[in-house]
């Protein structure tokens, strides 16, 4: 049975969200994009209450690694270790060398973002010791479950919520700001592009823009479910609570009857849905030179 993986609005949130979540995933504090962060002081009392709960808890340390963040990501590692997290989301080589040489024992995610797109690269680092792979959202349905057909490691698909686009270290909302001698008083920010609103996060490690639509693939999930992927993610980043709560309910009583009811209503709720890149194959054409 595929699982769903919960990527909460707030920390705060996580509480109400438990019924319909099967796991939770949080980010670290400067150590993680695009996804909720937790303090690492808030941390152990988070994981408590998850694991009572009889749910999972995944961490994310996805971010690029420099040779400053090593001695703080060992520690950090370490702290998971004891608290027994269920497993790692990872993006730099760095955090699978560390959890090698110190022969933990949570499981690693290899989150890639926009590099997870097939079945062979998955393999490869299937030698190194992953136990699944958060595929990235830029491929199409039919790829999808071709990967999970054929690479023999379980698998995880993001079905809801604004997509990633673009990470940058440089704070470009602060240097927009400094720059025009603006003041703000706000912490919503958004990118206006050819009559699309993308939203804008800037946090201590950088700059993070996301997709103009919500993914909502409600109907695509009950497909996942019955060829074996074992999480979709749903996130709520950039959602109300209640908003969120009422998206999950529907992932979480979606029947083949029913699905069109709830594609419905969560497309009520958040009218700027899409399917992205599920259905639209990207082609690449090698340009030739004019004489």
């Amino acid at each position: 049975m595929t699982k769903l993986l919960v990527v909460p609005p707030s920390v705060e949130s996580v509480d109400s969200l438990l019924e319909n979540a099967d796991a939770i995933l949080l980010g670290i504090e400067s150590f993680s994009c695009n996804f909720t962060d937790i303090s690492l002081a808030e941390l152990p009392a988070m994981v408590k209450k998850i694991k009572k709960a009889k749910k999972e808890i995944f961490i994310s340390l996805n971010k690029n690694m420099h040779n400053g963040d090593l001695e703080a990501l060992t520690d950090i590692l370490m702290l998971l270790n004891r608290l027994k997290v269920d497993g790692v989301f990872y993006y730099d080589v760095a955090v699978l060398q560390i959890h090698h040489r110190l022969s933990l024992d949570f499981s690693l995610i290899w989150s890639a973002e926009h590099f997870v797109t097939n079945q062979y690269t998955i393999q490869y680092w299937k030698k190194f010791g992953i136990s699944a792979a958060f595929l990235s959202n830029e491929i199409t349905k039919e790829e999808i479950l071709q990967i999970q057909k054929n690479c023999n490691l379980p698998c995880i698909v993001q079905v809801f919520g604004y997509l990633p686009m673009y990470v940058s270290k440089r704070k470009a909302i602060q240097n927009y700001l400094t720059h025009f001698s603006l003041q703000t008083n706000t912490s919503k920010f958004y990118l206006w592009k050819e009559e699309k609103k993308y939203p804008i996060l800037e946090r201590k490690i950088g700059t993070e823009i996301y997709s103009s639509f919500v993914l909502n693939a409600i109907e695509e999930y009950l497909e996942y479910q019955q060829q074996g992927i074992m999480y979709a993610l749903v996130s709520g980043c950039f959602l109300s609570e209640d908003q969120f709560q009422n998206v999950l309910s529907c992932f979480r009583d979606v029947r083949k009857e029913n699905v069109e009811e709830m594609k419905e209503k969560i497309q009520k709720m958040i009218p700027n849905t899409g399917l992205g890149f599920l259905y639209k194959e990207t082609i690449y054409q090698v340009k030739k030179n004019e004489k």
